[in-house]
């Protein structure tokens, strides 16, 4: 299962992934920037995924979840750590689950034009 599996890729995916948790969910994004107004929530998820996935053509979902499970388990603690956000367990459980899915629908995306858009040349 680990084997051919780009771990760069990986860290890559835990990174943006990291980042892109902490913007949407506590309020990161700047006032004045086009994307307060659009309010794009859990979507901007599929970004670290569709990356993760671009950035490897073995295992795309596979390197995108490894990236964001340990994300939204780094991003829970410290924020829960530092008290950031007083909030139900179980509804950040639900927001962390839904944006593990959106990570990895963003993967799906990518596999999915690729076996599209994919012509062998002979």
């Amino acid at each position: 299962m680990f084997k051919g599996m780009s771990w760069t890729s990986v860290a890559l995916s835990f990174v943006l992934y990291s980042i892109v948790f902490l913007a949407v969910r506590y309020g990161m994004v700047i006032n004045g920037s086009p994307w307060a107004k659009a309010q794009p929530g859990l979507l901007m998820f599929t970004l670290p995924g569709a990356i993760a996935a671009l950035t490897t053509k073995d295992h795309p979902l596979t390197v995108a979840l490894f990236g964001a499970i340990p994300g939204a388990l780094f991003c829970f603690g410290i924020l829960h750590y530092f008290s950031l956000h007083h909030c139900c367990f179980l509804q950040e459980l639900a927001f962390d689950t839904s944006a593990v899915f959106w990570c990895g629908s963003g993967a799906l995306g990518v596999m999915l034009c690729r076996t599209l858009f994919w012509h062998e040349h002979t």
